[in-house]
């Protein structure tokens, strides 16, 4: 009887310890996919920031070629320069990836149950990896391109309109014009032409990357 009660002692004890220990988890798999919604959830609001910027960029690539089919050389309005200045800077992705990151350096990933979760956070994950890449490209092309466009506008002119600071807001008056260098023209031109297929490329990308952020958020809810 004492070996009996002890036996039954050591089993309940062991399938509540079990019980308790199914319990923690299901408790933590809960807080995880709570927070990655809320990630994902940021992930989107930036990705749907990210397209406005580069359809933007987009239109800013049209004008100048616009612009350059109309003046093709030699002397040609400031406008020319101030369209070529929208186009400094990049705007990246930074994925809020707080939790992802938890999930996988924790092996927290063990907690989700559902099998097809589990499958869409990592084609989600791979997906964030590859943009990141193409971030990259796209920042030192840039960079590169910038730098042809510095050459392709004679400073001296630049100094002239900068240096009046009366004219600084007249940039866009047609009798103030602007000597092109023209050896850098055809470089720049391509180098813009080059930018626009990058750009069009990352906005597809980054409309893949919402799209299945919105899908993992509905497929998380549901299961």
């Amino acid at each position: 009887w004492e070996f009996f009660m002890l036996y039954l002692a050591v089993t309940l004890g062991f399938f509540v310890e079990n019980q308790r220990e199914h319990l923690v988890e299901r408790s933590r798999e809960k807080e995880f996919m709570i927070s990655l919604i809320k990630d994902l959830k940021s992930d989107t609001l930036q990705l749907s920031r990210l397209k406005i910027y580069r359809q933007n960029r987009l239109r800013n690539i049209d004008s100048i070629f616009m612009f350059f089919l109309e003046h093709p050389g030699g002397s040609v309005p400031v406008y020319g320069y101030t369209l070529a200045s929208r186009l400094f800077g990049h705007a990246a992705f930074f994925q809020n990836s707080g939790t992802l990151d938890q999930l996988k350096n924790s092996g927290g990933l063990r907690l989700i149950r559902q099998r097809n979760v589990v499958d869409s956070i990592e084609s989600y994950d791979q997906q964030i990896k590859r943009m990141a890449l193409r971030d990259i490209y796209e920042t030192n092309f840039f960079v590169d391109m910038n730098k042809v466009s510095q050459n392709l506008f004679d400073s001296r002119d630049l100094l002239k309109i900068y240096v009046d600071t009366a004219n600084y807001k007249k940039l866009n008056t047609p009798f103030k014009t602007i000597k092109l260098n023209e050896q850098y023209l055809n470089e720049f031109l391509n180098s813009i032409r080059t930018l626009q297929l990058t750009v069009n490329q990352n906005q597809d990308l980054q409309i893949t990357i919402k799209d299945k952020a919105t899908r993992l958020i509905n497929l998380i809810q549901k299961e």
